[in-house]
């Protein structure tokens, strides 16, 4: 992130990511701790769980929407923040995909010249494979562009970009546009660290056996 670097964090379902995530995007010293170069770092989550259309217009409008609403809890000039209301406020009547596109654009060039460093976090990515197009991906470069590099991605999914949508994210073309990063599953000792937690905390005793075959079965998951 402090070298506006994109990413894929790749890992099976139910491996995790978004409770790290969760943690990551709200912890209140997380950014001093780990993003500490100076600069203003704006985390936008869009969890494409909500998104009822599994479709591109309803995709950008639901991006456009999440930054909106971090923006809002921002330190922001509020002439500034008006500026991007009125930008969201004219998209969203006219129902036009282009017009949409082109006002996320132009907020993220605002952000950047601002001096503020938008990371844009899509969460669960997978859920769109089936309806994403090449003009997607230059869409992706295009914002990158415009906001001058100061725009990175964080994906998650179950699968890499290229495995994902073969048509859409091109070998090559990914190797300069993210990298990926695979999420391993819990040791075991950090498995037990958390279910004695649970245990602690909801007061049952299960016997040794069965605590046993509990960690197989569930195998750093």
């Amino acid at each position: 992130i402090k070298n506006r670097h994109s990413v894929v964090l790749v890992g099976m379902k139910r491996v995790g990511i978004s409770n790290f995530l969760r943690f990551f995007l709200y912890h209140q010293k997380i950014q001093e701790t780990f993003v500490s170069d100076g600069k203003k770092h704006l985390f936008i989550p869009v969890d494409l769980n909500d998104l009822v259309e599994r479709e591109i217009f309803p995709f950008w409008t639901l991006t456009f929407k999440r930054i909106i609403d971090t923006i809002e809890k921002f330190e922001i000039a509020q002439k500034v923040k008006k500026q991007i209301e009125t930008l969201f406020l004219d998209s969203n009547k006219s129902q036009d995909l282009f017009l949409t596109i082109d006002s996320v654009r132009k907020t993220l060039v605002i952000l950047s010249e601002e001096g503020i460093e938008p990371t844009l976090f899509f969460i669960r990515f997978y859920r769109m494979k089936d309806t994403l197009n090449p003009e997607f991906f230059a869409n992706l470069e295009g914002l990158q562009d415009a906001a001058h590099q100061k725009l990175a991605f964080i994906f998650t999914s179950f699968r890499r970009l290229s495995e994902l949508s073969p048509s859409v994210f091109g070998k090559a073309g990914l190797s300069l546009f993210s990298n990926n990063l695979y999420v391993k599953p819990a040791k075991k000792e950090d498995v037990v660290t958390i279910y004695k937690t649970y245990e602690s905390r909801y007061k049952f005793m299960l016997p040794k056996s069965l605590e046993e075959a509990l960690f197989d079965i569930v195998d750093g998951y």
